[in-house]
């Protein structure tokens, strides 16, 4: 790898973000997207409640948001190639496990084991990787389209994962995304992935100097960061985004069954096709922009609009109308977090404070389809909890909106100015006095 990535037309760095995009499309299409596809497959086979069902995979979120900040932190110090290495062995061990499940608890046990490896393998590790394989706006830029892989794992895995549970069940659709992450992780953690440019001899994109950038770079500690109101309403509103986003994908079939139309899982992966196909050029606009929290706040909007219409009617109109909204909205979704945290944190402890966010902020994907699930037993109707992720949304919106104000104000800008963070539009030039 050290003598081939010299000599390749094309910065090492993008390999490394095509590895990224691949990778990660398995392990959102096999851990997330096809979630939607397991409730009602696995409710009927064992003849259990759809809210005891989404419990196995909520507590899966819980084992995996509290162990984010410990991978995270584990990560900045060791680097994502070891991790991933690990990742790559442990989750497909786990996910073969699941599929002999018969019973309840043998589910919430083995997908608990699932989702304590699904953060060696993403979002972080690539992530990570990008901030040190890249400076400045190209960061930026290869943040949104590492991302693309989450798109790609719901308009490409998915509708490979619901074959194999048309044909063969559940237990099918588990064993074949069990290959495929073993497959595509193994292979490019063991012959792609390199931690930093400087062990292959390179410099990071868009740098002049053979270091690494977290030493050029800095950023706020952990400790630093959970003292900051920014933290705070950053990780609430990512609570509340990933709140509604996890809890409408993993419930979408089900509500379009509950309203008499048949094409759910058909209608969810066009959707992710829009996020996928849209989120590169995308990802190539964020090379102009500058007010990323503003972005943000514009994605929830989006967000909120499209589930307000859905709720609204599932008329040909509006599935149309959520589709468009849902699609190309949500197509900023998965680089929100990394954005967000590196513009207002810095990239020298990423890892940690990126795990401490998602501990907070995965805890909507607990409450969200858990409280959704109950609510439609009980009522027979998810026009409730949609309306509820709709409000939820539009309040992450105004957070993040705050959080624009906050991260050019004198406090925010002197402690970023003392972590050695490099300077730009959100984080204007502080003077000595300040």
């Amino acid at each position: 790898m050290r003598a081939l990535a010299p000599r390749i037309p094309v910065h090492y760095g993008w390999v490394i973000v095509i590895a990224g995009v691949l990778t990660n499309s398995t392990t959102a299409g096999g851990t997330f997207w096809v979630v939607a596809v397991y409730i009602t497959a696995i409710a009927e086979d064992f003849g259990a409640s759809r809210t005891a069902v989404v419990g196995a995979f909520m507590v899966g979120q819980v084992l995996f948001a509290v162990i984010g900040p410990w991978i995270g932190g584990a990560i900045d110090r060791g680097g994502a190639r070891r991790m991933l290495l690990l990742g790559s062995v442990a989750m497909p061990v786990a996910i073969v496990a699941t599929s002999f499940s018969t019973e309840l608890w043998q589910l919430y046990l083995g997908w608990a084991f699932v989702s304590l490896a699904r953060p060696l393998l993403m979002p972080i590790p690539y992530n990570w990787l990008v901030t040190r394989w890249f400076e400045g706006r190209g960061r930026q830029m290869s943040l949104g389209l590492v991302t693309t892989g989450f798109g790609m794992g719901g308009a490409v895995i998915l509708p490979i994962l619901a074959w194999f549970e048309s044909g063969g069940g559940w237990q099918a659709a588990m064993i074949a995304s069990a290959v495929l992450i073993f497959v595509l992780h193994g292979f490019a953690a063991l012959f792609v992935v390199a931690d930093r440019p400087r062990e292959l001899g390179l410099r990071a994109s868009g740098s002049t100097q053979l270091v690494d950038v977290d030493e050029v770079e800095g950023g706020f500690s952990s400790y630093e960061a959970l003292r900051s109101p920014v933290f705070w309403l950053v990780s609430i509103g990512m609570m509340l985004f990933f709140l509604g986003q996890g809890s409408v994908n993993n419930l979408i079939v089900d509500f379009f069954d509950s309203n008499g139309v048949a094409i759910g899982a058909t209608l969810l992966a066009v959707t992710a096709w829009l996020r996928m196909l849209s989120r590169p050029p995308l990802s190539f606009a964020l090379l102009r922009v500058d007010k990323v929290f503003l972005l943000a706040a514009f994605v929830a909007l989006s967000q909120a609009l499209a589930t307000g219409i859905l709720v609204g009617t599932t008329s040909d109109m509006g599935i149309g109308a959520w589709i468009l909204f849902w699609g190309f909205g949500g197509a900023f979704a998965p680089m929100l977090e990394p954005l967000l945290v590196t513009r207002a944190f810095g990239v020298r402890h990423f890892g940690a404070i990126s795990g401490l966010v998602a501990m907070i902020s995965f805890g909507g994907q607990v409450i969200g389809p858990l409280g959704g699930a109950f609510l439609f037993d009980m009522t027979g109707s998810y026009s409730w909890p949609f309306g509820l992720y709709a409000a939820g949304f539009a309040i992450s919106a105004l957070l993040w909106a705050v959080s624009a104000v906050l991260i050019r104000g004198p406090a925010h800008r002197k402690r970023a100015r003392r972590n050695g963070m490099l300077t730009d539009s959100d984080l204007p030039e502080v003077s000595e006095a300040t």
